[in-house]
This record gives C-alpha cells, structure tokens and sequence, in this order.
C-alpha cells in the first residue's frame, strides 16, 4: 500500500513538472545588443533611425581592451522605425534590445513636422521603458548627435543623460522631459509640452574619432542650449537660456540654478544669488472685460553668493534693497518672456489653460476649443516675493574693507 502511494505522489509531481514551462521569453545576455539611445531623423521614405550600441568587450573592464569606441553606432532607413530596426539586423550581429534605453533624440526637421507616429511606437513598444529621456538635435540629425564620442562617460547616452539631470537640477535651463509626461501634457488639454535641446559643438567630423579626446579642450562638444516649444506634438520654435528658465520657474521644475542683480542704488557691480526654493501657483480670474485672466505668484528664497559692491549686509535695510531688486528683476523677466511666448508662439507651454480648467471649469468650457489662439492675448499678472535666507561666512565685501585700509 505505502509502495503504491509512494508511486502516485510520484506519477503526481512528474505531471506538474510537466505543466511548467520556465521562462518562455529568456534571452542570453550573449545574443543580446544592448541599445543605449536612439535617435530618429525625417526621410522622405520614412525614417532615418540611428542606434547606439554598447560594445561590451569595450565597457566590461576600466581600461579599454583593444582601443575600439565603447560604443558602436548603427543608422537605417525604414518606412516605420520598427522596419528601420529590422533592417538594421542585417548590421548588427546580435539582436537589439531596448530595454536600457537612456535617451531618445528626434532631428529637429522630425520634430517641426510632428512627433505623434513616434509617440505612438515608444509607447506601445513593450521593450522600452519610459524613464528614458527625450530630445530634439537643435539645428541638425539625431545621428549627428549620436554619432559624438564624449569625455567622462565611456558610453555617450550615459554622459548625455548624467549632463541632462545635473543641468536640470543646477542649471534651470533644461528640462528632463520623459515619454510618459509629454504624452501626460498632450492629452489633458490647457498645456504644451517642451523638451530640450542638445547641439552638436564644434567639428561633427571629428567629433566621431576617439582620438580627439585625447586633446585637454574637445574640438567637438554635446551641449544642452534651451528648450524646445512645442505647439501639440509639432515643434514651433526655440526658446534661449531666460526664456527657458521661466518656463521651469512656472511649472515647478526648478531646484537650484544662479543669478545676479545689479548693485541697489547707483553703485557699480552686481550681487550673484544662487535660488535655493521656488515656488509657483497660478490663478485664473475673471478680467475687467469678464474673460478669463490670471495671476501669478512666485516665492523664491534665495542666498547671497557673491557681492562686487560696497553694500553693508549687516544692514538689515541693505538685504530688503537686495529682495527688492531681487523681485523687480524677477517679475519683469517673467512677465516679458510670458509675452514673447504669447506673441511669438501662441503655445501655451506654462499650463495656464490646465489652471483654467482645474479652477474655472465652466469658464474653460467656453474657450478650450480655441484656447491657443485665445492665450496669445490672455491678461497675466506676475507677482514675486523674494526671501533671502544667508549672506555667506563674511558680512562685509572684501572690496569695501581694503578700500576702509
């Protein structure tokens, strides 16, 4: 009895060891080619589809084995990137994978024609994650970009994402945009996106040769400058350093950055702050004429990092003159770089309409249909107060006191 029990438990677990079928989808690390960014450029056929791929006899160890690139870059047409990255299989002795994709960089002739067929792609891809970043290649292709070795970071991708969120993060003029918050902002209405910009600094030839990051100053440089507007999925135009920062300002996007405001009073030079906290709301209220306006309210505090004039910072009347030509300065910035954007883009990129329809449902209601034309004359007001927290270690400039000798 005890032997055929035994038995039937036996017969038992063969069946379910049976029913098990492991991991269906198992890919060697091997047979992989592991993608780090890909960039996507306009072709009249279709697409122009750049791959950058690591070279893992290159990466796996601190010193480069045989001098070959850290990575290797693969470019080719299709009517679909699915189809470009088919035929790219013909190069490629492995398969690509996607899964640890860094950054995306759509050509800015792609990204003024319209980025939602690759939208739609990378979020329906189920290899691709979205905690990727995406870019537009100002004034050139996603594969000159790609095609750039970079100092630091053996692998480029990983050097263009670290750079994205140091500049973010210090630097206020960039942004770190990823797929799921541009489609986010495309889909609620009352809001359009922006991403940054990245160009090409320098020779695009030589920048493709390892050997010239062997010379102390780069010839040729990947460097963020501003953000691009984008009206729905289609880029309309660029924004510079200022503009770019009031737009991080306006949308809580900011955690530190720099400045400086001249000298209170008629004294020469200027006092650098550096912005520790900021904080934006926006209002919307009913106008004089009974459409919709809105107010705007900016907290900053912020330290003072460098004096280049005779102020006496133990004056506590001298660090009110600092905030006030802190909030001038601040609130005019803003104001006019609102109205450039109003004027020159009709692209509302700041979420006054999302404001509108959060606070004023009814009232957005009205305008939504037409809400871009309806924002390029939009009344805003800008309001700033200013806290300034530390003075620094010394309290008197160092100019003031060898004069005082």
């Amino acid at each position: 009895m005890k032997e055929r029990l035994r038995g039937l438990m036996l017969a038992g677990l063969l069946l379910h060891a049976s029913l098990l079928t492991g991991c269906w989808n198992r890919r060697e690390l091997n047979d992989l080619a592991v993608v780090v960014a890909l960039g996507v450029d306009l072709e009249e056929t279709g697409y122009l589809v750049t791959a950058q791929v690591v070279n893992p006899n290159e990466v796996r160890s601190q010193r480069s084995s045989s001098g070959s690139a850290s990575v290797v870059t693969y470019t080719e047409k299709g009517v679909s990137i699915p189809d470009a990255l088919q035929r790219m299989l013909g190069k490629v002795p492995r398969q690509l994978y996607l899964s640890h994709l860094r950054v995306m960089v759509f050509g800015e002739s792609l990204a003024r024609k319209g980025l939602i067929d690759v939208l739609d792609y990378a979020a329906r891809e189920h290899d691709l994650r979205n905690d990727f970043y995406m870019l537009v290649a100002k004034g050139s292709k996603a594969r000159d970009v790609l095609s750039v070795v970079t100092p630091f970071e053996k692998i480029p991708a990983e050097s263009l994402f670290s750079s994205i969120m140091v500049s973010n993060k210090k630097w206020a003029a960039t942004g770190r945009i990823k797929l799921q918050h541009f489609i986010t902002v495309l889909d609620r209405g009352g809001s359009n996106p922006v991403l940054s910009g990245v160009r090409v600094e320098g020779d695009k030839k030589k920048g493709r040769n390892n050997d010239f990051l062997r010379e102390i100053r780069p010839e040729t440089m990947l460097k963020h400058e501003g953000l691009a507007v984008f009206r729905k999925d289609k880029l309309v135009g660029w924004l510079g350093e200022d503009d770019s920062k009031t737009v991080n300002y306006m949308i809580n996007n900011v955690s530190g950055t720099t400045g400086f405001v001249p000298c209170p009073g008629r004294g020469k030079g200027s006092i650098g702050v550096s912005i520790m906290q900021s904080k934006t709301s926006i209002k919307a209220v009913k106008g004089e004429d009974g459409k919709p306006a809105f107010k705007v309210r900016h907290v900053l505090e912020a330290n003072v990092d460098d004096v280049q004039c005779e102020l006496d910072l133990s004056d506590p009347g001298s660090i009110t003159l600092i905030e006030k030509e802190l909030e001038d300065l601040a609130r005019g910035n803003t104001a006019s770089n609102i109205r450039e954007v109003q004027r020159k883009f009709a692209s509302d990129i700041y979420g006054f309409g999302e404001a509108l329809h959060r606070q004023m449902p009814k009232e957005w209601a009205k305008y939504k249909s037409e809400w871009d034309s309806y924002f390029k004359t939009a009344k805003i007001e800008v309001n700033v107060e200013v806290a300034l927290r530390k003075v620094g270690s010394i309290l008197q400039p160092l100019k003031k006191d060898m004069e005082g000798q």
